[in-house]
């Protein structure tokens, strides 16, 4: 008996029970909020943002970028000069969705979905449109001893969706596991990763490596298969520091002049080449000199004007 009673008690008051377990009125519309309310897409690459409303009954669904408050659709229409935006809707569904095809980065930002209640109900979603490139791991250039493997992983970095396929090039053309042994490529969709194997490297299978994956933008590696030592272009060094190299030029110079005759002709490079460094010293210490001048006249100018 209670029960009913209950029953009757939120149908003459005008409630009844929503998604979520909350209580909503009775005939007014409302949001799902079990929607995902933010969306990634990659740029050139179709985004949605899908809204779901209960109750509509005869009101309106329309999307609003926030960012201008631009009205994008009403209903099934579309009210914005870019066509890019479109407002699919399947008819007896609740879900209204806002498509950006191709998206740019412009396209990212806050979208409102609005429903014409009095007052107005709206729904906030939030797009990032990314653009998608794929890594090498291993640089812009790898140089492998003939005989070693060469092993090349590739990455596509901030892909919304696992890519359908990563395809490996040598050059203008797809590597070929037909035309020698020991290729293989492991590729997992899951993680957007795809390792390109090739053993035993010989100096003929140098050349332009490209790993391109479906909606992403490609990357290229330099491979160098080299036979021999390790070349110096392997080994990790950096130039001696100018101020060593001066005192390498100056102590070999001295040094050759010590055991020749002929002196002058050793010695006279080594005073012009002291005489050059003397004057860079000299114009480094002018241009200090000429910062420090100009600081201190234009802050009397301003003491100046101050004190006016």
């Amino acid at each position: 008996m209670w029960v009913a009673e209950l029953s009757c008690f939120f149908i003459l008051f005008g409630v009844t029970a929503g998604g979520g377990g909350s209580w909503e009125p009775l005939g007014q519309p409302y949001f799902d909020n079990s929607t995902k309310r933010e969306a990634t897409a990659a740029v050139g690459q179709p985004a949605y943002l899908h809204c779901r409303v209960r109750n509509l009954a005869d009101r309106a669904v329309s999307w609003i970028r926030k960012r201008d408050l631009h009205i994008l659709t009403v209903g099934v229409h579309t009210y914005s000069s870019d066509a890019r935006f479109a407002a699919l809707h399947a008819d007896g569904s609740d879900e209204w969705t806002l498509r950006v095809a191709p998206a740019q980065p412009r396209d990212s930002g806050v979208y409102e979905c609005q429903v014409s209640t009095e007052p107005k109900i709206s729904l906030s979603f939030r797009l990032t449109v990314v653009v998608s490139k794929a890594e090498i791991l291993s640089g812009p250039e790898l140089f492998v001893r003939a005989g070693s493997d060469i092993n090349l992983t590739c990455v596509a970095k901030y892909a919304p969706d696992p890519p359908s396929f990563i395809y490996w090039y040598r050059g203008e053309q797809v590597v070929n596991y037909a035309q020698r042994g020991g290729i293989s490529v492991e590729t997992e969709q899951r993680t957007r990763t795809s390792r390109l194997l090739i053993a035993r490297a010989a100096p003929h299978d140098s050349g332009n490596y490209t790993c391109a994956p479906s909606s992403s933008e490609s990357a290229s590696v330099i491979v160098h298969v080299l036979s021999g030592e390790r070349p110096a272009a392997m080994q990790s060094s950096c130039p001696p520091p100018p101020s060593l190299n001066r005192i390498i030029f100056i102590a070999t110079t001295i040094l050759a002049a010590s055991t020749t005759k002929n002196r002058r002709d050793v010695l006279f490079p080594l005073i012009l080449y002291i005489t050059y460094s003397f004057l860079q010293v000299i114009g480094i210490v002018v241009l200090v000199l000429a910062i420090f001048s100009i600081r201190h006249v234009h802050y009397s100018f301003i003491s100046m004007s101050e004190m006016r």
